[in-house]
C-alpha cells in the first residue's frame, strides 16, 4: 500500500485495502495511516476519518504523516473545529509533531490577545523557521480569533497576509467567506447554548 501511495497509485492502493478486508487479513494501524492519505487525496474526507477512528479502536496512533494530510483535508473541506482538535491530539501523541503544528497553537494561543500584530508577529518566527503559511495556519488564525478575538481582528491578519502576498486575491475572498461562516457559527453555538441554560 505505501509503495502503491508514493507512486501515486492511490486508488491500487484503496483497492489493495479493499482485498485485505475481503480476505479478513487484519490491518494494522499503519494499513490505516496510508489509507488516511490514499482517502484525503481523493477527496473522502469521511472515509478518511473513519479510518481514523479505527486506528484509534485498536488503541494506537496515525502516523504523522496521516495526521498531517487529514488536518489539511479538514482544513480544505471548512472543518475548522475538527482540524485545530486533530492538531491537539497529534501533538499530544506524538514524539515529535510536525512544526505547522506547533505554530498553529502558538496562533491561537496568541489570539487570546485579540490583537493583529501579535499573531503577525508569530507568523514571521514561522517564516524565519523557513516555514510559509499554510491552510493549517489560515484555519488556526480563523479558528482563533473567532474564539477570542473579532471579526476586525480577523480581517486585520488576513489583509496583512494579503499585503505581504502569503496569500493570494483568489484565496482571500474564500477565507474571507470562512471568516463570516465560522464567525456565524459560533455566535450561532453561544446563543444556542444560551437557550439551554436558560
Amino acid at each position: 500500500m505505501d509503495a502503491l501511495y508514493k507512486t501515486g497509485e492511490i486508488q491500487k492502493a484503496l483497492s489493495l485495502l479493499s482485498e485485505m478486508k475481503d480476505y479478513k487479513v487484519e490491518l494494522d494501524s499503519s494499513s490505516y495511516s496510508i489509507a488516511i492519505c490514499c482517502f484525503v487525496e481523493k477527496g473522502e474526507i469521511q472515509e478518511a476519518c473513519s479510518c481514523q477512528n479505527k486506528v484509534i479502536e485498536m488503541s494506537c496512533v496515525p502516523s504523522v504523516p496521516a495526521y498531517l494530510s487529514l488536518v489539511r483535508g479538514l482544513c480544505q473541506t471548512e472543518e475548522i473545529d475538527a482540524a485545530m482538535m486533530l492538531v491537539r491530539e497529534c501533538l499530544g501523541n506524538v514524539e515529535s509533531g510536525p512544526m505547522e503544528f506547533k505554530y498553529a497553537l502558538r496562533v491561537i494561543h496568541v489570539c487570546k490577545e485579540s490583537n493583529a500584530a501579535k499573531v503577525i508577529e508569530v507568523l514571521d518566527e514561522m517564516k524565519e523557521e523557513g516555514l510559509s503559511p499554510s491552510e493549517v495556519i489560515f484555519c488556526a488564525i480563523i479558528f482563533g480569533i473567532c474564539k477570542h478575538g473579532t471579526l476586525q481582528t480577523c480581517k486585520e491578519v488576513f489583509a496583512e497576509l494579503k499585503d505581504r502576498k502569503d496569500l493570494a486575491e483568489t484565496d482571500m475572498v474564500v477565507y474571507d467567506e470562512m471568516i463570516i461562516e465560522h464567525m456565524n457559527k459560533k455566535t450561532s453555538d453561544l446563543v444556542l447554548s444560551g437557550f439551554l441554560w436558560s
